[in-house]
């Protein structure tokens, strides 16, 4: 059996060794983080609250996340959104109210958290297939093979290699030897990723107290740190949180001071209540597992998707996958697992 290395244990990564696993293949995945998930990251708060610092929601028209779900029997419930929305222009006048109704069509979200979904392919592809801290610096080519050489000096060798990671992180933090194609080397470059540069936030509470007072938990501000914000109970309406995101400046803040500033905006929405909070908790998406030193403007989604994905590289041995490489829902975590069921029937029939 010839081998393969995936490179990522975010959710395309570990897909790619999920179906290939399926097939009765195993493979080695080389994550370069010491956890698994790649933009998925479940935390817990004081009272075991999930709380997503990453993918959280999914909707009908994810039909391959949808579909591995259910393969792997796990349940997701419908975002709640009924009840009155606040939208902020100004942070010195009073949010416009309005009623959102309930509604047929709705976002959803993962039983017990999206990091549920990471954990069930883990479990299936055998943690011990899988390697965390391991950032692989050096791609070669020898002959059939391919040698990876990783921040320790260790080597690894495979016939067929499967990198599932940021296109732009990919071609600034490895180098590959011989070089690939200039027109794949600059858009590689130029793909935007998704969620670099993000920041989210969570609130847990001991009790919804919004929702008692027929608030959604839907905040959307133009003035605020926080710029937007959702209820976050979760499934069996035990555990209550509000969860959303903070605006660009929020990274030049520390935390203490981001904390402070989105209780206050709180307080300003539903009363004091809001401070009485269990745990606060937020994840800047900047490091360099996802934001390149070189990162500039690029518009979202932009290259997502592009052709140069449709190929492979190093005469067939390599090839691209992630969330990014998908044509359609590039960036989510739809778009991830579609980008890996594509490149698993491609080793499939150019290869095993």
């Amino acid at each position: 059996m010839r081998e393969i290395i995936v490179i990522g244990a975010g959710l395309s990564g570990l897909t790619v060794a999920y179906n290939l696993r399926k097939r009765g293949v195993f493979c080695k995945v080389l994550e370069a983080q010491d956890r698994i998930g790649g933009r998925i990251q479940t935390v817990f708060g004081k009272a075991g609250t999930p709380m997503e610092m990453g993918a959280t929601w999914f909707g009908d028209v994810h039909v391959h996340l949808l579909k591995l779900l259910q393969e792997l029997e796990i349940r997701y419930f419908k975002q709640k959104e009924e009840g009155i929305a606040l939208f902020e222009t100004m942070s010195f006048e009073p949010p416009h109210r309005y009623y959102i109704p309930p509604s047929e069509s709705s976002s959803y979200r993962v039983q017990g958290g999206t990091s549920s979904l990471i954990s069930a392919l883990s479990k299936f592809v055998r943690e011990e297939n899988i390697k965390l801290k391991t950032q692989i610096l050096e791609i070669s080519q020898e002959n059939d093979q391919l040698r990876l050489r990783d921040q320790n000096g260790s080597e690894y060798l495979c016939h067929h290699l499967v990198v599932a990671m940021p296109p732009k992180i990919f071609a600034h933090s490895i180098k590959v030897r011989p070089e690939l194609p200039k027109e794949a080397s600059e858009i590689l470059q130029n793909v935007q990723t998704w969620m670099s540069g993000s920041v989210k936030f969570a609130v847990e509470y001991a009790v919804p107290f919004w929702r008692a007072k027929g608030f959604s938990g839907n905040v959307y501000s133009q003035s605020g740190l926080a710029t937007e914000m959702y209820d976050h109970t979760d499934f069996e309406e035990s555990k209550f949180a509000l969860k959303g995101f903070l605006n660009g400046s929020a990274s030049h803040f520390s935390l203490e001071e981001r904390k402070t500033r989105v209780i206050q905006q709180l307080v300003h929405y539903y009363g004091s209540e809001a401070a009485e909070f269990l745990s606060y908790t937020d994840k800047i998406w900047d490091d360099k597992y996802i934001k390149s030193p070189q990162d500039g403007f690029l518009l979202p989604h932009q290259n997502n998707g592009h052709p140069i994905f449709n190929g492979s590289f190093m005469e067939g041995k390599l090839f691209l996958c992630g969330a990014e490489a998908a044509k359609n829902y590039g960036g989510y975590m739809d778009g991830a697992v579609r980008a890996a069921n594509l490149t698993s029937e491609k080793l499939f029939s150019q290869v095993l």
